[in-house]
């Protein structure tokens, strides 16, 4: 290192990484002001990077103010765009005013009263050192004493700041006059650098004057002092709109592509509305021509309302009928309801059900926003369940999440599933055991809906009641209860009604009541067994569950009638061991 050059003006020379953090230490004024001379006329790329990564950092560091001062002199005469870019969004921030009550009197009226206003921060960093010294008017004593930085404090005062920030602004309105071919992709280059943090509060947005003229300037909403501006009298932010300085260049085709990359890239949300705003006022031919990768690029934005202003120009864009299935499916990932709503209809319009699979449709039906949901539905109603493999697929439908189309899905699929020559009593349970109550409350409306046809085979299945019974769901279990009575009414009203259906109907509801006549059940049960065994399958889960209820000195009696239908009926042995896993049927 050269004898009595200073370590940053070393790293600086060097390229070294550590020169900026070396820099933004407190040095002699003077000596900053020699090396920003240094600095600016530097041809290296990396020097010239570093003075982007300067600007952008905190105005914080006492003593700085020439190094600034010099920096941002030098960019203005060589006509750097970009680095005056960086510095517009710098100097704007240096001005945060904040809400604060303020007290008024009236010394006329002998009154007073509080009202809001806009008031700056006391937070200008002193320049070192920062000394103060104090004379006792008596004695003539004068004693000095050090004086505290203001916390979060910010370099040059407000006079200072405001001027900063008038010249820098200053510099593109020029260029609007004198280069308006530089201008849009100049006044751009600084738009996309203001974020979130800059423009959190409608204050904020106020003291960013040079975003405030390039975007709002001839805005009746805004009233302008020399070097401040508020919203006028009987006005809000509400109301603001589009107003640029220079309009007639934000109507021509180079405004569309430089409005076009805000919407892609801006880093604030404001200024992604303002580019919407100024699209949708001065540029709607262009937007009609908008190509399909454009507007996928902006469905991929974290931002809700451009992916819904990405979703209305999709509606009418061309090309969508050769758009992949995969592209579709993708876009119907979105968490934004507004857009996949749009996107939806969209899709219904241009897809054939053709081009997706049961498994696609269904996986479409079985998500939660309801928009994709009963775009799947749509699709389903449109297939034929001509295969057990599709009932089975079709069965799944019973999990879905979407509460909206719950019902009229239930209703749907069931009757598909229950009919006579499609009835699987596994597909049938899974709408009963779904975790979606309103899946479960339209199962029984199909079950007990005497005008339906296509639940015959299921109200006389023996096995379905039984499964029932053992439901983990109270709802269903008391509708259960219910039902049984029900039939149990019915069937003694009427002699002529099925007397097994009568048997096991009373049998599942006099285990649910318990009492004396449970053994008399299974006795019952094992003769009807005995007279047709071709009625084995249905009734023997009933008389597992029976079995099962009983209590211990009424067991062996019960397990001696079990045994007798075993030996006088040696083809159910299989059957038997099925319906009684816990009893051990091996020969001793």
């Amino acid at each position: 290192m050269a004898a009595g050059l200073p370590t940053y003006q070393q790293y600086f020379r060097d390229a070294d990484s550590r020169f900026l953090n070396e820099l933004r230490q407190t040095h002699p004024m003077p000596e900053l002001a020699a090396f920003a001379d240094e600095w600016a006329a530097d041809s290296r790329e990396w020097a010239r990077d570093q003075q982007i990564r300067y600007f952008n950092s905190p105005w914080n560091v006492p003593g700085h103010e020439p190094l600034i001062k010099h920096l941002l002199k030098a960019a203005e005469a060589k006509q750097d765009d970009e680095l005056m870019a960086v510095c517009l969004v710098a100097v704007d921030r240096l001005v945060r005013r904040k809400p604060t009550r303020r007290w008024k009197y009236d010394w006329v009226a002998q009154s007073g009263w509080e009202e809001w206003g806009l008031v700056n921060p006391r937070n200008v960093l002193f320049k070192p050192p920062a000394q103060k010294s104090v004379r006792n008017p008596r004695t003539g004593w004068v004693r000095s004493f050090a004086t505290s930085q203001p916390k979060n404090g910010v370099l040059f005062s407000y006079h200072t700041r405001y001027y900063l920030r008038r010249r820098v602004w200053r510099y593109f309105r020029w260029m609007g006059f004198r280069r308006p071919a530089d201008y849009l992709v100049a006044i751009s280059q600084a738009l996309v650098l203001y974020t979130d943090d800059d423009l959190a509060s409608g204050e904020n947005l106020l003291d960013c004057w040079g975003l405030i003229h390039a975007c709002f300037h001839h805005s009746d909403v805004l009233d302008r002092t020399e070097s401040l501006v508020n919203v006028a009298e009987n006005r809000s932010l509400a109301q603001l709109k589009p107003a640029p300085y220079f309009p007639k260049l934000w109507q021509t085709d180079d405004a569309f592509e430089v409005l076009w990359f805000l919407l892609k890239n801006a880093q604030s949300r404001p200024i992604r509305v303002w580019a919407m705003e100024l699209l949708r006022a001065e540029h709607q031919s262009r937007l009609a021509k908008v190509s399909l990768n454009d507007l996928l690029e902006l469905f991929e934005h974290d931002d809700n309302e451009l992916q819904q202003f990405a979703a209305e120009l999709f509606r009418r864009a061309r090309g969508l009928d050769s758009l992949s299935l995969e592209t579709w499916l993708s876009l119907l990932e979105l968490k934004n309801p507004l857009a996949l709503s749009v996107i939806c209809e969209t899709m219904a319009e241009h897809v054939r059900p053709e081009r997706l699979t049961l498994a696609d449709c269904l996986r479409l039906t079985m998500t939660e926003p309801t928009p994709v949901a009963r775009l799947g539905f749509g699709y389903l109603q449109q297939r034929a369940f001509r295969t057990a493999e599709d009932r089975e697929q079709l069965a799944q439908a019973a999990d879905l999440r979407c509460h909206a189309i719950s019902k009229e899905l239930t209703a749907w699929a069931l009757p598909i599933l229950g009919k006579n020559e499609n009835y699987n009593r596994d597909f049938v349970l899974r709408f009963f055991d779904s975790l979606n109550q309103t899946v479960r409350n339209a199962a029984w409306d199909w079950l007990l809906d005497q005008t339906n046809v296509s639940r015959e085979q299921a109200l006389s299945d023996p096995v379905l009641w039984v499964r029932l019974l053992e439901t983990p769901f109270d709802d269903v279990r008391l509708r259960v209860i219910d039902a049984l009575e029900s039939r149990q009414k019915l069937a003694s009203a009427r002699p002529s009604s099925d007397a097994l259906e009568s048997l096991w109907t009373s049998v599942l509801l006099g285990i649910h009541r318990g009492g004396r006549q449970k053994l008399k059940a299974i006795h019952q049960l094992s003769a009807a067994i005995r007279k047709k065994p071709t009625h084995a399958d249905s009734l023997l889960p009933v008389l597992a569950v029976a079995l099962r209820s009983v209590r211990r000195p009424e067991m062996r009696e019960a397990l001696s009638a079990v045994v007798t239908l075993a030996e006088e009926l040696p083809d159910l042995h299989g059957s038997l061991q099925h319906a009684l896993p816990e009893l051990d049927w091996s020969t001793p």
